[in-house]
């Protein structure tokens, strides 16, 4: 009997001591694979680092020398005469259009930047054009109630400053206005229907779906579980030809008006009036000032920040803010540089997934990507990448056609390991390497799914710092001062929460990222505070401001005529872009800036 005690006793003592030898084992191999896989995750960490590293050297080192060479085959070249029939301020989208259909052949365009590259219409480069002498380089006033995790809670507005205008550096999204987003713009239904019809004819932009990953199949099905119709989210079209970015500039250059003549590098510094007439305007190239002078208009195209500050060097604008600042006061228009609004987004690397969407370094420069993008099967290259692979446009019961709109990208800012993109977005080193890089250093992959504000309570303006034209404007777009902004985004942000949890998104694996984010700890997980906190801190521009020269009846409450876009009490100065616009649409501007443009040339120029 003893002895059979002693023999259980040593058998149980041996299961005892072999449970713990498994568990040691089990301890330690899962130590060591973790630190493999840590060291991997390392290794592949510094490869991205050092592939967009020399990627973003070498593609802004030719970029930088092909505006060089630009700039200095171009640096001598003036307007061959001192008078024109008309003056086209401006290259962009508006401007071209203007350009490519004015019926007149004796036309001056003059453009503040330089000839574009061709490496500049490959799409998934869009990047890296922001921060480079073809981008104005534009940022914001400090904002108190958003941008908190910025540099100086300060937003950077890349602007295109190259013949091509910011068309050269957005996602190329195509959006189909919508009528009752527009009812209020006009004086008559006639006149809407002007601009309405640059929607109904046969489209005269090349339009493509271009390339997507799995993302954006798997949002768009998401939605569909969710309630959503076919018509709400879906793949855009991007205005690319055979996969290359196409802007109305490409149109125009097409064209070929030979006795149209293009003057690059040349700042407009302000518009010459005598009389209540605009007869010619002072541009600055290679340090010099010019005159030029125009015989039947001169057409402001410079966008939402650049034509306002040439009409408040001239003289045209709040007669008391010019003065403080030494400008004598040509026409008081209290509303030029005012009503700035902007679509504002949120939610950057926010999403994580459990899969790869094969947009890795390997991924974009493997032999049969690049060949594919430049044979015909161009869309099966990450390289016509637009950015945007998905939109999805909600209502939450106002008179607009949508309030939120959501933009799918398949990338988040720590997916070039935080050479570039951190810098584009401003953010705060600290703010990097708390959340963003940890991402990163572990191969995690992300998704931007922004949900955007599309139609702000909030606006800001414009103002100018000095009355040197040479300094750049003040730009405060007030984000988020209207509470009702930030519940909106809200909505947005629990709609998303509820798109990730649908059968569909389990494909993916999709799920927000639980990690709190920087300066929003203090307040519950998931809680309202804590998605208020969020999104005053991940503030982002969606590059769509407009409104600072307004369209109305009267030089009270607007700039322009909402008749023909003359400015108030000057004869023959026009203004056609995305300034005029009262309000923001329900969607990415460019198509609208493209009608407002036709807009201009059928009230104008009816054809008889």
């Amino acid at each position: 009997m003893c002895e059979l005690k002693y023999l259980h006793r040593n058998s149980a003592s041996g299961n005892v001591q072999r449970a713990r030898c498994f568990k040691t084992t089990t301890c330690l191999f899962i130590f060591f694979n973790r630190l493999l896989y840590a060291r991997i995750s390392m290794v592949f960490y510094l490869c991205t680092v050092a592939f967009y590293t020399v990627g973003v050297f070498l593609v802004s080192g030719f970029i930088s020398l092909h505006y060089t060479a630009s700039f200095l085959f171009t640096r001598h070249v003036l307007p061959s005469e001192e008078t024109y029939d008309f003056i086209i301020v401006g290259s962009g989208t508006a401007g071209s259009y203007v350009a490519a259909n004015i019926p007149s052949e004796d036309v001056l365009l003059l453009e503040a930047g330089s000839m574009r590259s061709s490496l500049m219409d490959v799409p998934l480069l869009m990047p890296l054009l922001q921060g480079t002498r073809y981008d104005w380089q534009y940022e914001t006033v400090a904002q108190t109630g958003s941008c908190w995790a910025m540099n100086g809670n300060r937003s950077r507005w890349p602007m295109g400053k190259v013949f091509g205008g910011s068309h050269m550096l957005n996602n190329m999204v195509y959006y189909e206005a919508k009528r009752d987003d527009f009812s209020t713009w006009f004086e008559t239904p006639e006149q809407l229907d002007l601009l309405m019809a640059y929607f109904d004819r046969p489209a005269g932009e090349p339009l493509e779906p271009g390339y997507h990953t799995e993302l954006g199949r798997v949002f768009i099905q998401s939605a569909k579980e969710l309630g959503f119709g076919e018509e709400s989210f879906f793949r855009p079209l991007h205005t690319t030809q055979k996969g290359r970015r196409w802007t109305t500039s490409h149109a125009y250059e097409a064209l070929n008006r030979i006795h149209h003549e293009r003057i690059m590098n040349a700042m407009v510094e302000r518009i010459i009036v005598e009389d209540g007439t605009a007869k010619g305007l002072i541009f600055s190239k290679d340090y010099q000032r010019h005159r030029v002078f125009a015989r039947k208009g001169i057409i402001l195209s410079a966008g939402t920040v650049g034509t306002a500050k040439i009409l408040l060097h001239s003289g045209i604008g709040p007669r008391k803010e010019l003065a403080a600042i030494g400008i004598e006061s040509v026409v008081d228009l209290p509303q030029v540089g005012k009503n700035l609004q902007d679509h504002v987004g949120t939610g950057s690397d926010l999403l994580l997934l459990g899969k790869s969407l094969n947009l890795a370094p390997l991924d974009l420069i493997h032999p049969s990507n690049v060949l594919n993008y430049w044979t015909k099967d161009h869309r099966s290259s990450s390289l016509a990448l637009g950015g945007c692979e998905a939109v999805g446009y909600v209502s939450l019961g106002s008179n607009f056609s949508s309030d939120v709109q959501f933009m799918v990208l398949p990338a988040g800012v720590c997916s070039d390991g935080g050479v570039h993109l951190r810098n584009i977005v401003n953010l705060k080193d600290a703010v990097w390497e708390d959340y963003y890089r940890p991402l990163a250093e572990r191969g995690q992959p992300v998704a931007t799914v922004l949900p955007i504000l599309l139609h702000p309570e909030s606006s800001g303006e414009i103002v100018l710092k000095s009355a040197n034209a040479q300094d750049q404007p003040a730009i405060n777009p007030n984000y988020l001062s209207s509470v009702n902004d930030v519940k909106t985004l809200l909505k947005g942000i629990r709609i998303l929460q509820k798109l990730t949890v649908q059968e569909s998104a389990k494909e993916l694996n999709l799920e927000l990222n639980p990690v709190p984010f920087p300066g929003c700890t203090e307040h519950p997980a998931d809680s309202d505070a804590y998605w208020e906190c969020y999104i005053r801190s991940v503030t982002y521009t969606v590059y769509h401001p407009v409104g600072t020269c307004r369209m109305g009846t009267n030089g009270n409450n607007s700039v322009v005529s909402s008749r023909n876009l003359n400015v108030h009490g000057v004869q023959r100065l026009y203004v056609a872009d995305a300034s005029v616009m009262p309000g923001l649409p329900s969607g990415n501007p460019n198509s609208v800036v493209m009608a407002i443009a036709n807009y201009f040339i059928e009230t104008n120029f009816p054809v008889k």
